[in-house]
């Protein structure tokens, strides 16, 4: 495991964006762990992840697919 200041991952994010495929690298703010940087996976879902951690998208998505609602008998005429 690697732990780094902001200020390092900040300078040399390259490097460990590399290494995170490895080893854990935990960034510290001010000598406090704040977050760890994670390899997305190819089986990842973005979109599951968006939706998880930003409730504002979310909310954004339901609206937009509230107001472009389909009335059921013609989402069954469209599956035909």
């Amino acid at each position: 495991m690697k732990v780094i200041p902001l200020s390092e991952a900040k300078a040399r994010l390259s490097f460990y964006s590399h290494l995170c495929q490895r080893e854990p690298v935990i960034v510290t703010v001010k000598g406090v762990p704040a977050f760890q940087v994670v390899p997305l996976k190819e089986d990842d879902d973005l979109i599951d992840s968006i939706l998880e951690h930003n409730p504002d998208f979310r909310n954004y998505l339901e609206k937009c697919l509230r107001d472009r609602g389909v009335p059921a008998a013609e989402a069954l005429a469209r599956l035909k």
